[in-house]
């Protein structure tokens, strides 16, 4: 007698069940949980592997018989009728092209086929939802009824199996030793001709009735079937998708290589729960049938270290944007020696300069006053003047019109008093009550014999006036020129950077004249940053204090999580200042890599232009960030990504957001001010050589976010279009 053991969930194989040819059958295991690929944090040290495992026992067709306990009993122990509805979620659970036929059998008093063996699902799910519940429970002649309806319509090469489902009580005959005796005798009877007729019985009992369990137990072993005993009736659909595995003798569960680990088998699904380790883990599923045939499949997680949170430090006046939250003047130093007529991008570089700053003077916050000094632009340089310098327009708030007319006026012409002109400063901002800085730009270094350092360290005797210092075009002599002009920045409290661009030029003013703030972390700075820049500010989750050097100084305690972006925004309203927090999801960025600051770096260690939603590879030129490539935007239509008309950035209306270089150019985000309601804010730019007019619009619209996405989608595209050029 051959005793067929089964998992109908082993059915869901393309194109239903084929023998294998040494006749044991064909063994499938597949790890559902976790998915391939998946990435956790290196916090998660352990993690449940979950699956199916199941044997075929040899054959091509299956037919199944629902024998389902329709007695009155029902009414008590199955109020809500979870026996129907987990029948039906395991009929709807087989796949549709398995060759399965279902029949179903109803017993109470008496026994009947509701439904012969068909292939129609939706006729069988119909049909037990009509079940009724009446009379006492005959088991033996509920089995009897299948087993003939097995024999009259099965088919000869199939598998023969039935569910049986009962709660095992029996008003009739519970009170009679003889009825119990003969009860038993059929249940015998029954069995003897299920084992003979090669028809499994899997059972499944509701209730804590001892003899209904041993009985259906006995019923299970003798025909190579499953019991499953529910108490809970709420728990019958799971209990009979538990039923559905049989010819799976063990599945282990290994990591790596280690020792492997035995899984827990409940139905067809097997768990087990395995340690991680940083890095790439290879998770085997090993099943063995029965008849020792294996089977394995494989998957891998990736355990990575934290991901960064994202600090952003801003400020609001009167419940406007502004770059301090008390007085603040900034005076600009401007560089007008002869050797800004040296040539950037095909341009002088004091041309650029002054569209810069005439740029920025359509940005800057109005709560910003703002004052002009150049050195350099009034006697030629033959002439050796080293007291060429002049403030041009002094400290005010409502003087935009008269710094940019200034700006306009300026020829490059001689000697470089770089020491001289900081000097001057420390006159030009020595009345002023509230927070004091300078921004020198400049191409070069000290041609008088002063000493800018010294200088610098002597302003401070005045108070804290940080010299930030904007090496812009700096040429041949960059390395020696570097060192000089970041050694003013350090000794001063200020920000040293670089700008080899007019996009550069543009990113280094909008750093540097907010309020300066550190983040310190155990008392040690560990980032610094400006009010109003868009630079971004990286650090692993942990408790921070954020210092802000307005008038008087501002100190907050903090505490940011792992890829989480927290936005903290300080108030001043009458005099009162407060603060706001918010936090929100950030996408994953390795911060493994962040550097610590320590003086003197500078800012470019701790912090990136890059947009949270730009290519890996952008972020990683600003802040030595490795990160996973981003996930591809979605696609663009046609209607969206095209040439639009030409939109120069130089507009008066424009504002200069963040860019990301490409070889010979960038790919820039740009802010359309001052526009009508519904039109569109934002503007993504391709600025190359190859373009005509060196600038192209090639997105418009109201999402900063879809630029950014926009930004990243053609920043790939022009990195592979200039590895084709």
């Amino acid at each position: 007698m051959k005793i067929f053991i089964l998992a109908l969930l082993g059915l869901a194989l393309s194109g239903g069940v084929s023998a294998a040819p040494d006749g044991q059958g064909t063994l499938e295991v597949e790890i559902r949980n976790p998915l391939p690929g998946l990435v956790v944090p290196n916090s998660e040290t352990w993690i449940d592997v979950e699956g199916d495992a199941s044997s075929l026992g040899g054959v091509e067709e299956l037919d199944l018989f629902l024998v389902m306990d329709t007695s009155s009993s029902l009414v008590d122990s199955d109020p809500g009728d979870q026996r129907l509805a987990g029948a039906i979620q395991l009929v709807e659970s087989l796949p549709t092209r398995s060759d399965t036929r279902i029949g179903i059998v109803k017993f109470d008093s008496d026994s009947e086929i509701v439904l012969p063996l068909t292939s129609d699902r939706n006729g069988v799910i119909e049909a037990l939802r009509n079940l009724d519940r009446d009379g006492s429970t005959d088991l033996a002649g509920g089995i009897q009824s299948a087993l003939s309806g097995l024999d009259l319509g099965g088919r000869p090469a199939a598998v023969r199996m039935m569910l049986l489902f009962t709660d095992g009580k029996s008003r009739r005959i519970s009170a009679f030793k003889s009825a119990r005796a003969r009860e038993e005798r059929a249940v015998r009877s029954v069995t003897q001709q299920a084992r003979e007729q090669d028809v499994a019985i899997h059972s499944l009992l509701l209730g804590s009735d001892s003899r209904g369990a041993a009985r259906l137990q006995t019923l299970a072993d003798a025909t190579g079937g499953s019991f499953v005993q529910v108490r809970d009736p709420r728990r019958l659909p799971e209990a009979f998708q538990n039923l559905r595995t049989a010819g799976v003798d063990h599945v282990k569960v290994q990591v790596n290589g280690a020792e492997p680990v035995e899984a827990r088998l409940l139905g067809s699904s097997f768990s087990a729960r395995i340690p991680l380790s940083e890095g790439v883990n290879e998770i085997v599923a090993t099943a063995t049938s029965l008849h020792g045939v294996e089977r394995q499949h494989t998957t891998e997680i990736t355990v990575r270290k934290p991901g960064c949170g994202e600090l952003k430090v801003a400020a609001r006046l009167d419940g406007d944007p502004a770059l301090s939250i008390s007085d603040r003047g900034v005076e600009l130093v401007m560089d007008a020696s002869l050797s800004m007529w040296g040539r950037m991008e095909g341009r002088p570089k004091m041309e650029i300069a002054k569209e810069t700053v005439d740029a920025a003077l359509q940005w800057l916050p109005t709560d910003l006053d703002l004052s002009l000094r150049a050195y350099g632009n009034r006697h030629a340089r033959e002439h050796y003047n080293c007291q060429d310098s002049e403030l041009l327009v002094p400290l005010t708030r409502n003087n935009r019109d008269e710094i940019r007319d200034a700006v306009a006026g300026l020829r490059p012409n001689g000697q470089t008093p770089l020491a001289f002109a900081i000097e001057q400063t420390g006159t030009d901002l020595n009345n002023y009550p509230g927070e004091r800085a300078v921004v020198l730009v400049t191409d070069g270094i000290e041609s008088c014999g002063g000493d800018p350092v010294a200088a610098a360290k002597a302003l401070q005797t005045q108070g804290p006036i940080p010299v930030h210092v904007i090496g812009f075009g700096l040429g041949n002599d960059a390395d020696e020129n570097i060192q000089r002009l970041r050694s003013i920045a350090e000794v001063s409290g200020g920000h040293f950077v670089t700008a080899d661009s007019a996009e550069e030029l543009r990113g280094a003013l909008s750093v540097l004249v907010g309020t300066a703030f550190q983040v310190l972390k155990d008392e040690q700075p560990v980032a610094r940053g400006a009010l109003g820049s868009s630079e971004r500010i990286l650090l692993p989750g942990g408790d921070y204090t954020v210092q802000l050097d307005s008038s008087p100084p501002q100190q907050l305690p903090i505490r940011l999580a792992n890829e989480e972006q927290l936005s903290l925004v300080f108030d001043r309203h009458a005099g009162t200042v407060s603060h706001q927090k918010q936090s929100e999801p950030l996408a994953y960025m390795a911060c493994q890599n962040v550097a610590a600051f320590e003086e003197p770096a500078p800012v470019e260690a701790v912090t990136t232009t890059a947009p949270a939603a730009a290519s890996a590879a952008a972020a990683t030129e600003k802040s030595d960030i490795q990160a996973p490539a981003s996930p591809s935007p979605s696609p663009l239509d046609d209607t969206e990504l095209r040439v639009l008309e030409l939109k120069d950035a130089a507009q008066p209306n424009a504002l200069h957001i963040e860019a990301i270089k490409i070889p010979g150019g960038s790919v820039e985000i740009w802010q359309y001010l001052q526009t009508s309601p519904g039109e569109a804010d934002w503007a993504v730019l391709v600025r190359h050589p190859l373009r005509d007019q060196g600038v192209e619009t090639v997105w418009r619209g109201s999402d900063l976010e879809r630029a950014r996405l926009v930004q990243g989608l053609v920043k790939r595209l022009e990195v592979a279009a200039s590895q084709m050029r």
